[in-house]
């Protein structure tokens, strides 16, 4: 019998975050895979274990995604890791994969997920709250109105031209881009071409907010989630 793998979000930082459903699954999974090891440093699991105490006495298995942009690299990574789990499913055992944030959203389950569907296994997400809107709720701001575009992209990508497209823009897991970014920002900005918003470590003890490129300090981190406004739409508190 083929065991069955979740993709589990356990949202940004807060544990009250957490779905009914994730902390369901992870009571009763036989295994909880977490994406960095010692599960101690894993930023998920110090999430879940907060919501369900008892993970503290599960079975984890942890592994090392290493940062690279190298395609072949992360190809090797992605299928090590997932002969591990592999090994799980064939088994017969249920495997909880946990993400920060939502696993359909820049998640390293994505890759785990489609070998593990091109094996025959059964697979289902567990969305999470994603960062982004989690940041908008504490800023008080929106993230779109009417008919407003909402576009998502991380810290590697072509800011210039990200800039240029309408509506809300949302750069993600910004890590050592930062300093460039906020470069960007700050003359679009002084150009009153956009405004500009920042939460880092969202839900957490040390979430510290900005209202402007200005005071997002270059130290910020991979955890920072910027969100940039067109100067003509509001962002009327909620």
């Amino acid at each position: 019998m083929k065991g069955k793998l979740y993709g589990i979000g356990v949202g940004p930082g807060d544990p009250d975050m957490m779905t009914l459903r994730a902390a369901a699954l992870i009571r009763t999974a036989d295994c909880i895979c977490l994406p960095q090891s010692p599960k101690e440093k894993c930023r998920a699991y110090r999430i879940a274990r907060q919501a369900v105490p008892e993970l503290e006495n599960r079975a984890c298995v942890c592994f090392d995604f290493t940062m690279t942009r190298d395609e072949a690299e992360l190809s090797k990574i992605h299928h090590g890791i997932y002969g591990e789990i592999q090994k799980l499913l064939t088994e017969g055992k249920t495997a909880a994969f946990l993400t920060i944030g939502d696993p359909a959203v820049y998640s390293t389950f994505g890759y785990i997920m489609e070998q593990a569907l091109q094996d025959g296994f059964h697979v289902e997400t567990v969305g999470g709250v994603t960062s982004f809107s989690t940041v908008a709720a504490s800023l008080g701001i929106s993230l779109c109105e009417r008919d407003e575009e909402l576009h998502i992209a991380t810290g590697q990508s072509n800011l210039e031209e990200l800039l240029k497209l309408p509506g809300t823009k949302v750069i993600m897991k910004c890590g050592k881009s930062i300093s460039g970014i906020k470069a960007v920002l700050q003359r679009a900005e002084k150009e009153k071409k956009v405004r500009v918003y920042a939460v880092s470590n969202c839900g957490l003890p040390e979430e510290k907010k900005y209202y402007c490129a200005d005071e997002i300090p270059e130290t910020a981190g991979y955890m920072t989630t910027i969100i940039v406004k067109e100067p003509g739409r509001s962002a009327a508190e909620v």
